[in-house]
C-alpha cells in the first residue's frame, strides 16, 4: 500500500487529516509519501518523503539513486528548516485556506452552484451543470466569464461531470470568479 499524504497538514475539519501509517499494521504492508509542496509551498521543488515498511522505503531508495541526482544543497537545506522550525506558517497558511473556501463556498451557495467543501485540500470541486461536459463547461467559464478552472474529466473518468477550482488567491479575487459565474444565464441564485 502507498498513500499520498500529501495534503496531510492542511486540514479544516474538527478531526485532522489522518497518517496511513498511525493505523496498526500499517507500517508492515506500506509507505506514506510526504510532499513540501503543499504544506510549505515549495511546489517544483521535488521535495519528499516516505516512511513506513523498510522492504518498500529501500526499493524506492535504489529506484531514487539510479533514475535521480541529489537536489541542489540550498534547496535540501530550505527543506530541512521548513521541517524543523516553528511551525507558525502552517496554521496560518490552514487559515488563509480556510477564509478563502469558506468565501468561495458562500458566493457559490448564493448563486446556486453546489460543490464538495473540502475538509483539507484547496482545491473545490463543482458539480458542471446539466447539459455541459466538463470541458464544454471549463470552455465556457474560460470564455464567457474569463474564469480559468480545470477540465474534470482530466483528473480521470470520475472528474468528468466537475470542474476542479484552486483556491489559491485571494478571498476577494475567488468572490470575484463565482460572481463573474453568477451573470452567466445558469445557474437558480438562491439569494
Amino acid at each position: 500500500m502507498v498513500h499520498d499524504f500529501a495534503y496531510g497538514a492542511i486540514g479544516f475539519a474538527k478531526e485532522k487529516p489522518r497518517s496511513f501509517l498511525a493505523e496498526k499494521g500499517a507500517k508492515e504492508v506500506g509507505i506514506e509519501l510526504y510532499t513540501l509542496s503543499k504544506t510549505y509551498n515549495m511546489a517544483g521543488w521535488r521535495v519528499a518523503f516516505a516512511a513506513g515498511n523498510a522492504e518498500m522505503i529501500e526499493a524506492l531508495n535504489l529506484l531514487q539513486d539510479h533514475l535521480y541526482v541529489s537536489l541542489f544543497p540550498a534547496i535540501q537545506d530550505a527543506a530541512a528548516a521548513a521541517l524543523i522550525e516553528s511551525q507558525e506558517t502552517v496554521q496560518t497558511q490552514n487559515e488563509r485556506y480556510r477564509a478563502r473556501k469558506d468565501a468561495f463556498f458562500q458566493a457559490a451557495k448564493r448563486i446556486g452552484w453546489n460543490g464538495s467543501v473540502p475538509d483539507g485540500s484547496f482545491f473545490a470541486w463543482m458539480k458542471v451543470p446539466d447539459g455541459y461536459t466538463s470541458s464544454r463547461f471549463a470552455r465556457l467559464l474560460l470564455d464567457e466569464a474569463g474564469v480559468a478552472v480545470a477540465d474534470g474529466s482530466g483528473f480521470g473518468e470520475f472528474g468528468e461531470g466537475y470542474v476542479r477550482i484552486g483556491l489559491l488567491v485571494s478571498e476577494e479575487r475567488l468572490v470575484e470568479a463565482v460572481n463573474r459565474i453568477g451573470n452567466l444565464p445558469i445557474f437558480q441564485k438562491k439569494c
